[in-house]
């Protein structure tokens, strides 16, 4: 059974509590075909870094695609010594056991690392996590039609990528890390501003005092001027007549109160 976030799709706050921010590098891009070759992970621990981890596989007889290669840069002769990806699959699903699994279109990543599991019978990760957070679809919602890549999302918001010349597992784990924190750095600062004043706002609830408000009433030529001003409306009578007719005051009498009553500063 999969949990509550994960089955219904609830929205999660990704620096609260443990989260598990991955990346991979693989083949190319056909989940059924390609391979994991890297794993990149960073854990956080409500918003900071607590862990780092990279691992690089041997996909076998899976050839890299070109296209993946001018991406990530990593070779076959690279990867001739390092082990199957096998042998870690037990290990990639305990870090991210009850965590919050985050990443930058992380429903490849997840897609991949499920493909990986289900050749070597293993569950999905949807068994063991507590819920998912991507930064793309995030980055869309909150800045709707603007280029929603990893390089675009850390431009946004200040994040220099001038270190990465390749894509790197871990590398873009870090930094979608980062971006994580800065897209919600401000949110939480404004927040904050508030926490305290809001708490005292509820003890003294029930001695707060409005301030006094000054009233400053209309002269007599102002409600004649008014008047005319409501005469001459194109179409019926305004609305509020009817409500008001049946109690209808001398206009005299009226004029006379408000004349008394002009220039003077009232407190309310």
């Amino acid at each position: 059974m999969e949990p509550a976030a994960v089955a219904t799709q609830e929205r999660v706050d990704p620096l609260v509590g443990r989260a598990s921010v991955i990346d991979t590098e693989t083949t190319g891009t056909n989940v059924r075909t390609d391979r994991v070759i890297s794993f990149g992970h960073v854990r956080l621990i409500d918003g900071k870094v607590a862990e780092k981890v990279e691992w690089f596989f041997n996909p076998g007889d899976v050839e890299i695609h070109p296209d993946a290669l001018r991406v990530h840069g990593i070779t076959a002769e690279f990867l001739a010594d390092k082990p199957p990806i096998k042998g870690y699959l037990a290990q990639i699903i305990e870090l991210m056991v009850e965590a919050i699994v985050c990443g930058h279109n992380v429903k490849f990543d997840m897609d991949m690392l499920n493909a990986e599991l289900a050749r070597h019978r293993f569950p999905p990760l949807e068994k063991f996590i507590a819920g998912v957070f991507d930064t793309m679809k995030e980055s869309r919602e909150r800045w709707p039609g603007k280029p929603a890549s990893l390089d675009a999302l850390c431009a946004r918001v200040g994040l220099s990528t001038a270190h990465r010349e390749k894509h790197g597992a871990l590398t873009d784990a870090l930094l979608c890390a980062e971006a994580m924190q800065a897209m919600f750095r401000e949110q939480r600062s404004f927040l904050e501003l508030f926490a305290d004043t809001a708490a005292a706002s509820a003890l003294d609830e029930g001695a707060a005092e409005m301030p006094s408000v000054l009233v400053l009433p209309a002269s007599a030529d102002e409600l004649a001027a008014h008047t005319s001003y409501l005469a001459g409306m194109s179409g019926d009578a305004p609305i509020w007549h009817r409500y008001t007719a049946a109690a209808a005051v001398d206009p005299d009498e009226e004029l006379d109160e408000q004349e008394e009553r002009s220039g003077a500063l009232t407190p309310c």
